[in-house]
């Protein structure tokens, strides 16, 4: 189906594929990572260069920002996990991992507490801290997903044979839940009924909170493996990746089992990221074929607004604000485009 086109704001070339991206709390900066370990701090506003630098030698993975607005932390293939000073460039903290490649990383919902996997290995701290606080081992194969619950008390990590959930403050599980071959995404949902996952097998699975053994649901019939799992704020819409249409599950009421989900298309090639609004409708998809669509998924398949970028989507995101989103590409573009208003 055919959107209205709209060009981006800005678009910068950082010259590296992007593998990670994030706005500061204030909506004023962008902070952007390469896959070759190149970091950049961009004014949101006019998309002006404020500061380059080497954050991880060998290639980088994860960006996220601090509560403070100032801060952000990178993760990479040199075994750190490292925080860095957004206004003058410059590196506040280093904290180490236990083996190298930190594949995964993500902040809690306030932003107070990191958590990082490296191989079958979990850390949990507060930065600025005294390091790490809990080291979560024993996981079977290379940690495949972190997600954290939004009240940011429970941790789950996904790999191989389920997802284990954790209590932050302390380090122990508190459930466990199986699946029978590896995952490759975790998700929780905003009101805590659901944990996801994306399986080796193309499909979806979900527990129900709390969970029974027997009460697991399966949505199967991707045509790749789903790896992008945004759920909207309510938590009553999932909506996924692992094709060429984005897939919108109503998890309202019983759950999704059973029931059609709401087929998005308009895409020219497989998604590859989706992003919901904070506190807004709007879904954010982006494909390998560079367009950027906009969605009011829980009413119309219909896409409302296009964007066509220069090479395969890498990563989005919107600004605080729910305004604006920020895309990253492989031919390392980074662009600014706003979003319709619904």
């Amino acid at each position: 189906m055919n959107a209205p086109l709209r060009p981006a704001e800005w678009v910068l070339d950082l010259n590296e594929p992007i593998a990670a991206l994030g706005g500061s709390p204030d909506g004023k900066l962008i902070a952007a990572l390469g896959t070759e370990g190149s970091a950049w701090v961009v004014e949101a506003s006019t998309g002006r260069r404020l500061h380059t630098f080497q954050a991880h030698e060998g290639g980088g993975f994860r960006l996220v920002w601090g509560p403070s607005g100032t801060s952000f932390a990178t993760a990479g293939q040199d075994g750190q996990v490292r925080l860095w000073d957004a206004l003058t460039g410059t590196q506040t903290e280093s904290l180490p991992m236990p083996s190298a490649w930190v594949e995964q990383l993500t902040a809690s919902p306030a932003g107070d507490r990191l958590a990082a996997a490296s191989g079958k290995t979990v850390c949990i701290g507060r930065p600025g801290g005294s390091g790490w606080t809990h080291t979560l081992g024993g996981h079977r194969s290379t940690v495949a997903g972190l997600a954290w619950s939004a009240d940011g008390r429970s941790l789950a990590v996904g790999c191989y044979g389920g997802v284990s959930v954790y209590d932050a403050d302390t380090g122990r599980v508190t459930a466990e839940l199986p699946w029978k071959t590896s995952l490759v995404s975790v998700a929780i949902s905003p009101d805590g009924r659901w944990v996801v996952a994306g399986t080796q097998e193309n499909s979806v699975q979900i527990w129900p909170q709390p969970f029974r053994e027997g009460e697991e649901l399966a949505m199967s019939g991707y045509e790749a493996k789903v790896r992008s799992l945004a759920w909207h704020h309510s938590g009553r819409y999932l909506a996924t990746d692992g094709g060429q249409e984005p897939m919108v599950w109503d998890c309202s009421g019983k759950g999704p089992a059973g029931s059609t989900p709401r087929i998005l298309e308009g895409h020219p090639t497989r998604v590859s990221c989706l992003s919901y609004q904070k506190a807004g409708h709007l879904l954010a998809s982006g494909c390998l074929g560079g367009r950027v669509l906009f969605w009011n998924a829980g009413k119309s398949s219909q896409p409302l607004r296009a964007t066509v970028l220069s090479s395969a989507v890498t990563v989005l995101g919107w600004l605080p604000g729910d305004a604006w989103v920020m895309a990253g590409c492989r031919d390392g573009r980074l662009a600014l485009i706003s979003a319709p208003k619904v």
